[in-house]
């Protein structure tokens, strides 16, 4: 009877520690992963006395080597391979589908075809902090054919980065319950981030994420300035491979307040949207 129960605290412990944070991302060169996203919002603004809701739809696959392992970190080629996208407001009704080749011929795959299938390489530390980016595609006028684009990029945070949405890193000695706190910022952006693990079973930690994006920023559109000061409250839920700190799952709800400021005029804005990011190694 002893040596069961002796034999049942060792497991137990074997357990424990197995699945004990690590507080760094472990993958192996040559690995390969889809991160497939999607997401739905509305925008409303008020004009002149007058309500205007727009409603924006994305669908997007990124690609994501492991091209090399460091001492202190990795090198990622990363690629974005498909796109789809949906708008309507404005009187107009927008649709891009990267896989259609009517779509990539048009005005909207000149604008894209640059980004598409274009290799990006990222070197990243451990811990998941980006180092250096070798950013191959071209930056162009995207945010003036479509004016809602500026806006959706600001949402964003203007973050295109798969690191983002391929690693969640829960620092060594986290237990259930605890939290921690990071926090960037840039080009009239401040995102606070706080991070609150819940659970941790089968060796997949479930994290809850808050996140807090302030903007502030002047960008073009359609040839004009356009000034954005808007708040996005950004709530997540987070599944996380233990061993490797690889992001599983991530759903996710936003909710921006703000205004823009555009031709002398303030315009009051809002926005809500839902996002779903399922991450695959293959």
């Amino acid at each position: 009877m002893k040596r069961i129960v002796v034999v049942f605290l060792s497991v137990c412990c074997v357990n424990a520690f197995a699945q004990a944070p690590s507080g760094k991302i472990v993958v192996k060169k040559g690995q390969h992963y889809i991160v497939e996203s999607s997401s739905d919002g509305s925008v409303n603004q008020e004009m002149m006395g007058q309500s205007m809701e727009m409603k924006i739809g994305s669908a997007t696959k990124l690609s994501a080597d492991i091209k090399d392992v460091k001492s202190n970190g990795y090198v990622i080629t990363q690629k974005l391979t498909y796109l789809k996208s949906t708008f309507s407001g404005m009187g107009q009704e927008k649709t891009f589908d990267s896989d259609k080749k009517e779509d990539m011929d048009g005005e909207a795959g000149a604008l894209y075809k640059d980004k598409l299938n274009v290799p990006k390489d990222v070197e990243i530390t451990n811990e998941g902090k980006t180092i250096a980016s070798a950013d191959t595609t071209k930056k162009d006028s995207t945010a003036d054919a479509n004016p809602m684009a500026a806006v959706m990029e600001m949402m964003g945070g203007g973050q295109d980065n798969i690191t983002g949405i391929l690693f969640l890193v829960i620092p060594s000695g986290k237990k259930s319950g605890e939290s921690w706190k990071d926090s960037t910022a840039g080009e009239g952006m401040k995102l606070v981030r706080t991070y609150t693990l819940n659970s941790v079973a089968n060796k997949v930690a479930a994290v809850t994420v808050n996140s807090v994006l302030d903007i502030n920023k002047t960008m073009q559109m359609q040839g004009m300035d356009m000034n954005a000061v808007m708040t996005s409250k950004i709530v997540s839920a987070v599944t996380v491979d233990m061993a490797s700190n690889v992001q599983k799952e991530n759903k996710s709800t936003m909710d921006l307040t703000g205004t823009i400021d555009v031709m002398g005029q303030s315009v009051p804005i809002t926005a809500k949207a839902t996002s779903v990011s399922l991450v695959k190694m293959q």
